[in-house]
Formats: structure tokens, C-alpha cells, sequence
């Protein structure tokens, strides 16, 4: 009787929260990517990078929209990545975008031995538009491990940051498994919202700010995994990452 009032009880939760694991397919960048089982989190997705860029020619025919120079693999700027996408164009999702506002959650476990990049910058999340990404979860080499998160718009035929916030560093990740939670408030505008916890507690809030790269608004999917861009001709030392599946809910995911 107890397990069977347990089993309602977490039906009721999931049910009450409304939420999804979204379904993701491996970047055409990729070169090693794998999924294993965690004796915590049961399947999860396994990232690794070596020195190998991503030499996937990317088809920029008709395509109208793009601001920048569109660069035609990672191995052009000497980039390496081990990454997922949400595969919003298989759902039909109108405008494939996310809803106005909703919360995701993930999981990450980066190894002790995670290294900080003597060059470039190291993406581990990003809502994407295509060509840049809206939001992102990055740390550049002179950051010495700090986790930014970071938003960006077009600027002089390009994309620019626009904000950059510390809320965590690659050295308090590592060693265990770590939960993000995060609330966006999706806009263009002067409106937007975006939150992030840590393990139940927040980390940064901001309120008031463009979450969504005016002029690229049609297009927001997300991307989780190791992503280490632009390194010029500079070495790149490996790396390694285990990630849950991304969920969203139109409701919170932390405890009340």
C-alpha cells in the first residue's frame, strides 16, 4: 500500500509539472559522443573532445538571415565539440523556438581533471539561433574557469555580447554530478528573465534584459554538452563531460 501511494504521489508530481525530456540529436560536429549508464541518473550522455575539429561542411545555401562571416566547419577557427541539439525541426515546432517562458534542467558531471584552455572559449550550454547563440554558458581561457552566462546581438555584420555574468566556476563543478535549474523569460525586448540554480539554490538572477538576439528570434533551440571555440593555432587540452537529458516545464522543477 505504500509503494502503490509513493508511485501516485511521483505521478502527481510529474504530471503536476508538466514537464518533458526534450529530444536531442548529436551535433554534425561531433566526432566522439556516447551514451552510458550512471549508477545515479541511469542513461546519460557521454562528451569528449580531443584535438580533432569538426570538418562537417555546413550548407549556407539560402540562407538569407545570417550576419556574420558563416565559416564553413569548426576547422576553420580550429574548434572542438562534443555536443547535442534539441531537434526542434522533427517536432514541427512553430518558429522553432521554445515557449514564451518555461524552466529547464539538466545535470552535469565534469571529472577532476577537467582543464581550463590555455586559449578560446569553452561553451557548456547554449540556446541557439543558427549562427550564434541567444544565450550561453561560457568561459573563455582568461576567465581561469569562471562560468559566464552571456548574451549577445548582431553587431557590424557579426554577433557580440551584449552581458556577461559569473555565477560558478568550472572548479566547483568538478569532481560530482551537479544540477542546473533555469527560468527564461524569452523576449527581444527590455522584459526578458533569466534565473539559474544550483542545486536548489540560486545563483543569479536577472530581470529586465533582452534574452532573445533581435533580428534572429525565429530560431531558439537548445544545445548542451563541451564545445571549446575558436582557438586559432593554438593547442587544445582534452576533455570530458557527463550530461543528463535536458527537460523543460512549463512549471518550476524546485522543491516547495
Amino acid at each position: 500500500m505504500k509503494k502503490l501511494l509513493a508511485l501516485i504521489l511521483m505521478s502527481t508530481f510529474i504530471s503536476g509539472c508538466q514537464a518533458s525530456t526534450l529530444q536531442m540529436i548529436k551535433d554534425e560536429n561531433t566526432k566522439i559522443y556516447s551514451k552510458i549508464d550512471d549508477p545515479v541518473y541511469g542513461r546519460v550522455h557521454s562528451f569528449e573532445f580531443g584535438n580533432e575539429c569538426g570538418d562537417q561542411k555546413r550548407n549556407s545555401k539560402g540562407k538569407s538571415d545570417y550576419v556574420g562571416k558563416w565559416q564553413g566547419s569548426d576547422c576553420e577557427s580550429n574548434s572542438v565539440r562534443s555536443e547535442i541539439a534539441e531537434n526542434v525541426w522533427d517536432d514541427n515546432r512553430p518558429g522553432d523556438g521554445q515557449p514564451k517562458t518555461a524552466w529547464y534542467r539538466w545535470n552535469v558531471f565534469l571529472p577532476n581533471d577537467f582543464p581550463i584552455q590555455d586559449t578560446g572559449k569553452l561553451l557548456l550550454g547554449q540556446w541557439h539561433n543558427g549562427e550564434c547563440p541567444h544565450v550561453s554558458f561560457t568561459s573563455r581561457n582568461e576567465d581561469r574557469g569562471k562560468l559566464y552566462f552571456e548574451t549577445m546581438k548582431t553587431w557590424q555584420g557579426d554577433c557580440k555580447e551584449t552581458l556577461r555574468m559569473p555565477f560558478t566556476s568550472i572548479q566547483e563543478l568538478r569532481g560530482k554530478w551537479t544540477e542546473f535549474v533555469m527560468f527564461a523569460r524569452w523576449s527581444n525586448k527590455g522584459d526578458g528573465k533569466f534565473q539559474i540554480y544550483i542545486n536548489g539554490e540560486l545563483a543569479m538572477k536577472l530581470d529586465g534584459i533582452r534574452t532573445l538576439t533581435k533580428g534572429k528570434e525565429s530560431r531558439n533551440y537548445l544545445k548542451v554538452g563541451i564545445y571549446q571555440c575558436c582557438n586559432g593555432s593554438n593547442p587544445i587540452k582534452p576533455a570530458s563531460a557527463l550530461f543528463t537529458t535536458p527537460e523543460r516545464s512549463s512549471k518550476s522543477f524546485l522543491p516547495k
